[in-house]
């Protein structure tokens, strides 16, 4: 660990006052874990002399001894003289450890107390400063203080700012700490350093990284620690250090402090977020009711809405989004849950409240809608097709592949809201089966909804039926869709066998056999009206029906 006892720190000591480098100054920040006398270490083979100190009379050195200690990787060759001391060159190829000569009276048992006394203390004061973060910080947990009271407590124990980053590098807590660093300036140093903070991981020796950033062009010091619980990154503890001169023992503090916070400040991200999504599975409960009028009586619906805040006697309309499979073309439930969340904080306002749930396989949004005036147009409906465009915009971005949008028309109270509803899921449908480019409402298609009603009765049914059953009796049943791209070729004998792909002689028979079939002419313009009512009030009952079942499964 950074900060440990150091050749350099020990000869610091007054014990060894007046040491002389005799070479290697440049490896004196060598760690120390422990010294041991000549004597000690001879007769070993192959002795592991990693952080160890050894202490040699310079009368006693011969060649051999001098050639091994210099191969070795010891931390430092004391020698013990009262006089100047020569060390023989180094063997080619070795990196020996730094040579120091020392007086003649530096007694061995001594030295060894010392640096085992020293390295026992730093231990000592480790364990001791990570007791105390780990202390603080947990009893804040405890106490459901919340993120940013730890960031803050974990400011004041290391005196440095402390951010707490998503794995997106938004900032989820901040404290600026003593030199009042400035928030976005921090996340766009951090941003900088996103390939750095990726290779971190929570389950390695390397937890905790030491990064030199640039704040607004101020120098600063930087340690990251990966926040990982349950086997997934939630984000990084970063603590900002922007002193001038950041010692070892600064940088030994500040790596324990973000060692012991990740896992406090994971385990508090967790406690959120299943806050959160208990949050979530409760209002999504609470909008399924408001789609399909799941309430016992109206004082059920009231007390409800208002554990959200929900007016009840507000305007609201209903926008409902698909993509044709979202689930079954490889998104999970956990990304459509996302989506949803996206929609639901699209266009915020304190004065329009808007909820949001998936149902099956498409999001339901209940966006509340601004009040009508008597004898001007309705401000809602350009509200509902702004938010309708921006929703099938945002969405489209994050699925990548077309999102089909469409709305109910606007409703007085709660409990009208399953109406709206309605309309959305069938303006959706007709939207799919008459491809129908741009965002739709319910009352785009004027003529449909005036015909739904009509395509839900028994005598709409019936003139389908008598209309078409002579088609569908035919043995290769497809004479009802050659009729439908008839009529909606407006009549044009190339055009509608340019749609079915067939040839013109094959389309005039067919043709040909649909009039004997109908007893009327289905080039006649009265006919044609009557196949494209009754095809039309078909498709209309068949939406109406589905629609109805979806809203019964609830």
């Amino acid at each position: 660990m950074t900060g440990d006892l150091t050749v350099r720190r020990l000869l610091e000591e007054r014990q060894l006052r007046g040491a002389r480098v005799l070479t290697g100054e440049e490896h004196l920040d060598r760690d120390v874990r422990w010294c041991h006398a000549l004597a000690d270490v001879l007769g070993d083979e192959d002795p592991d002399l990693t952080g160890v100190v050894v202490l040699a009379d310079a009368a006693r050195l011969d060649p051999q001894q001098w050639s091994d200690l210099l191969r070795s990787n010891c931390a430092a060759i004391l020698v013990r003289s009262d006089t100047p001391v020569r060390p023989p060159a180094p063997p080619r190829g070795a990196e020996p450890p730094p040579v120091v000569q020392v007086a003649g009276s530096v007694h061995s048992r001594g030295l060894v107390e010392l640096v085992a006394t020293l390295s026992l203390a730093h231990q000592t004061h480790v364990l001791q400063y990570g007791q105390r973060v780990h202390s603080t910080l947990a009893q804040l947990l405890h106490r459901g203080a919340g993120l940013t009271s730890l960031c803050s407590r974990l400011a004041r124990l290391s005196d440095c700012a402390v951010a707490v980053v998503g794995n997106d590098l938004h900032l989820l807590a901040f404290d600026p700490g003593p030199a009042a660093l400035d928030p976005a300036a921090v996340t766009a140093a951090l941003k900088s350093a996103e390939p750095c903070l990726s290779e971190l991981s929570g389950h390695t020796p390397q937890s905790v990284a030491v990064l030199d950033l640039a704040v607004r062009d101020r120098s600063v010091t930087c340690l990251a620690g990966a926040i990982e619980l349950v086997e997934q990154r939630d984000g990084w503890v970063v603590l900002i250090d922007d002193a001038e001169e950041v010692t070892d023992h600064d940088l030994a503090e500040h790596r324990v402090a973000v060692e012991q916070a990740v896992t406090i400040v994971g385990t508090e991200l967790l406690r959120v977020r299943g806050l959160e999504r208990a949050e979530e599975r409760a209002r999504g409960n609470f909008v399924h009711a408001l789609l399909h009028a799941r309430f016992t009586n109206h004082a059920d619906l009231v007390a409800r809405s208002s554990h959200y805040d929900f007016d009840t006697e507000a305007r609201y309309a209903v926008i409902v989004a698909h993509s044709g499979g979202l689930i079954a073309r490889g998104d999970s439930p956990a990304k459509l849950a996302e989506m949803a969340r996206d929609a639901a904080k699209l266009a915020e306002s304190p004065q329009r409240q808007t909820l949001t749930a998936v149902v099956g396989d498409a999001i339901a949004v209940v966006r509340q809608v601004s009040p009508s005036r008597r004898g001007q147009d309705d401000p809602a409906t350009k509200e509902l097709r702004e938010y309708a465009t921006a929703l099938d915009r945002r969405l489209t971005e994050r699925s990548q592949r077309d999102v089909l949008v469409a709305y109910g028309r606007p409703v007085e109270g709660a409990e009208a809201i399953v109406e709206s509803y309605r309309e959305a899921r069938v303006a959706l449908d007709l939207r799919q089966r008459l491809r129908v480019n741009d965002v739709c409402g319910f009352a785009d298609l004027r003529v449909d909804s005036v015909l739904l009603e009509l395509a839900q009765q028994q005598p709409g049914r019936e003139f389908s039926t008598e209309m078409l059953d002579p088609l569908r009796a035919e043995r290769d049943g497809r004479l009802v869709e050659v009729a439908r791209a008839y009529v909606e070729a407006g009549g044009n004998i190339n055009e509608t066998a340019r749609r079915l792909s067939v040839h013109r002689n094959t389309l005039l028979y067919k043709l040909d056999r649909i009039t004997r079939l109908l007893q009327r002419n289905i080039r006649e313009p009265d006919t044609q009206f009557a196949v494209w009512l009754a095809i039309r009030l078909t498709d209309l009952d068949e939406t109406a029906r589905r629609v109805n079942r979806d809203l019964a499964s609830g």
